[in-house]
C-alpha cells in the first residue's frame, strides 16, 4: 500500500488504550477493526478514522 493510502492517528504512540481502532489497527487484526467500524456512528477528529462506539476512538465526535 502507499503512503498516501496510510491513515496515521497523531496519537497512536500516544494511546494506550488496546480498544481503540489506531491501536488495533497496529495489531493489524481487520476482523476485530471489521466490526468496530460497522454502522459508525462516531469518528476521530485526530485520524478520521470511524467507529460505531465514541470508546474505540481517541478524539471522537458524533457524525
Amino acid at each position: 500500500m502507499s503512503k498516501e493510502g496510510v491513515h496515521k492517528c497523531n496519537t497512536s504512540e500516544n494511546c494506550h488504550e488496546e480498544n481503540h481502532i489506531c491501536r488495533i489497527i497496529i495489531r493489524k487484526d481487520l476482523g476485530r477493526i471489521k466490526e468496530l467500524v460497522k454502522d459508525a456512528q462516531f469518528y476521530c477528529k485526530n485520524c478520521g478514522r470511524a467507529a460505531h462506539n465514541s470508546e474505540n476512538l481517541c478524539n471522537p465526535s458524533k457524525i
